[in-house]
């Protein structure tokens, strides 16, 4: 039996684990090339795609069992005494459930949401290092996790400023989260409430909702993290809070913005029956308005998703939203870019490859600024936190443009230097559509499409072999890629598809870079992957005519690039872009935007000026 037959009978690809995707990739490939598809057998997705929670916003707190503190963090000092006595010793009386403490709001301070539960089982939950290191202390009885402190303008104002939110609407934004109220709201914004009600409707437009829950929700998400929408919370909301699926499908809608009569339609209610069981929701979960239910779902769905004992399941990050800035198309769909600055630079738009987002690697942004530039990037549609289009176009690239010349108008530019480290197809997409809106250009290490790759080495090579012979199974794969893959092991599939190439894996073995390589597959690893199954659809068959007037673009192609044939890249990339410089860099491998950000940055300022 040979190796690619041995591995279709591997038993543990039935139990869609991905070990042979790391250690057998080789037979993979063979399987696939044979023309197979029983790898595909079991492609159901499993689980569900990883939160991305700021770690910053929950307080946490581990305790003896005399409550007194082994471990506190900065949150949970600022916004809590300590735990309540009573509920600790219920707690540790039964040591095999959480328990769920909602404290109404009051006059003076906001409500809280507080989940307890003893030392065994708070060990499995999603916490940041230092807490689990102090629930492995013998002495360690209980932890207490806490939402608490979205009070204060200090959190929540990189939601606002995010959505472009002026001062004023900050701060009556600021008392919406707290009182859940416009009026209460007014006072605590020292306007009147006349003066809040129009602020809070210009904040709706900005933020692209119809309700004030659907605000409430937007900044309240937006300040925690990035997490699964839509009935995924479902279930998060009937473990937490003891709801009914029907109610916690009711409780969702009215969260993020829905009518009654919209949210009862949508779950198949009338809405005489939606009334009756949003009374419950409300009573439940001790609110009195869709505004204090919003905050008090979102609060709810992010204590479960760091509770539900799954481990690596929630993924901590402490700069989730910076430089992040949101708008929206016409069509109010939202689109994501970064602004790193100074707003004095040359704006260069630096695009992501098709497994990242907008987050740009420190060493070229850092390269980028010192030569004068001022780096921006975009997540394309599909990706990161940009919405799909509502049409989904037929050439992907293409469909991206419409995102820049509005990214280029809201920020005021006539036009825009490009550094490709992906998504070349996009820069000549834009050369062909608006060239007068197009400076100079840097290609680094483009990509042929799919089908003029001319080897396939590793798990990276064993998926695109995949894509390439089956397409239609590439948003099975990917899926099945992304539940499997917890910080840790994302990081060891990095190392392993960086075997064969000494030069990358002793760039990403960098702290620094590994941390920008872990950064920019966050949001991919969320779960949002329209836009990189829809590129890998259209790379596979694109092809595109010459292009002239490209003097003024540079390529630069590492000379042991693993993933393509360099001399392939070459001759594939010269066709295209015959009077542009394509420079070879015989140190360079795949990650030149890491390892030569200085040489990519250098390329781009000297590179001439088209206009």
């Amino acid at each position: 039996m040979d190796r690619a037959t041995r591995f279709l009978d591997d038993e543990t690809l039935a139990g869609r684990s991905l070990e042979p995707w790391l250690h057998d990739h080789d037979a993979l490939i063979a399987a696939i090339q044979s023309g197979s598809r029983s790898f595909a057998d079991h492609l159901e997705p499993s689980g569900s795609a990883f939160a991305l929670l700021r770690a910053d916003r929950l307080g946490v707190m581990v305790t003896d069992r005399r409550g007194e503190p082994l471990f506190a963090n900065a949150a949970w000092r600022e916004a809590f005494d300590r735990p309540d006595p009573d509920i600790l010793a219920e707690v540790l009386a039964t040591e095999g459930r959480r328990t769920v403490r909602v404290g109404a709001p009051g006059d003076d301070a906001p409500r809280s949401t507080l989940v307890y539960a003893a030392a065994p089982l708070a060990r499995d939950w999603s916490l940041p290092d230092e807490a689990v290191a102090a629930l492995r202390r013998p002495e360690a009885a209980a932890a207490v996790v806490g939402v608490g402190v979205l009070s204060t303008a200090q959190v929540l104002s990189g939601a606002c400023a995010a959505f472009g939110l002026t001062d004023l609407q900050t701060r009556v934004a600021v008392g919406l989260v707290r009182t859940g109220d416009v009026r209460r709201a007014a006072s605590e914004a020292g306007v009147t409430y006349q003066t809040a009600r129009k602020v809070v409707a210009e904040a709706m437009r900005r933020v692209g909702v119809s309700r004030v829950a659907g605000l409430i929700e937007r900044l309240v998400r937006l300040s925690f993290g990035v997490w699964p929408q839509g009935e995924a919370g479902a279930a998060e909301l009937t473990d937490v809070w003891g709801l009914s699926a029907r109610q916690a499908s009711l409780a969702l809608r009215i969260a993020e913005g829905f009518s009654r009569a919209e949210a009862a339609a949508a779950a198949g209610l009338s809405e005489a029956t939606a009334k009756k069981e949003l009374e419950l929701v409300f009573e439940a979960l001790d609110v009195r308005s869709a505004a204090g239910l919003a905050r008090a779902v979102t609060e709810a769905r992010a204590l479960a998703l760091i509770t539900d004992a799954t481990g690596d399941a929630a993924l901590f990050e402490g700069d989730v939203l910076e430089p992040l800035a949101l708008f929206h198309r016409p069509d109010g769909r939202q689109v994501a870019y970064s602004d790193y600055g100074p707003r004095s630079g040359r704006p260069v738009l630096v695009l992501h490859s098709s497994s990242a987002s907008r987050s740009v690697p420190s060493r070229l942004v850092a390269a980028l600024q010192a030569r004068g530039f001022r780096p921006v990037s975009l997540d394309r549609p599909g990706f990161g936190l940009t919405d799909p289009l509502a049409d989904r176009p037929r050439d992907p690239f293409e469909g991206a443009l419409d995102d820049m010349r509005l990214l280029l108008d809201r920020l005021g530019l006539a036009r825009i230097d490009v550094v490709a480290r992906g998504g070349a197809q996009v820069a000549v997409a834009l050369a062909r559509a608006s060239p007068q809106r197009l400076g100079r250009v840097v290609l680094v290490n483009p990509d042929p499409a799919s089908a003029d790759h001319g080897r396939r080495r590793g798990p990276v090579g064993a998926f695109q072999e995949a894509y390439l012979r089956h397409p239609d199974l590439i948003e099975g794969l990917v899926r099945l890629l992304i539940t499997h893959l917890s910080p840790a092991r994302s990081r060891r599939m990095m190392l392993k598809a960086l075997e064969a190439s000494p030069l990358d894996l002793a760039t990403i073995t960098d702290a620094r870079n590994m941390a920008d390589y872990q950064r920019g597959f966050r949001l991919f690893s969320t779960g949002r992957i329209g836009g990189y199954v829809a590129e890998q659809q259209a790379v596979a068959a694109w092809s595109t005519q010459p292009l002239a007037g490209a003097a003024h673009w540079r390529v630069l192609l590492g000379r042991h690039d693993f993933l393509h044939d360099p001399e392939r890249t070459f001759t594939v990339w010269r066709a295209i872009l015959p009077d542009a410089r394509i420079d070879w860099v015989e140190d360079g491998a795949r990650l030149l935007v890491m390892s030569h950000a200085d040489l990519v940055a250098q390329t781009l300022a000297e590179a001439p000026d088209p206009f």
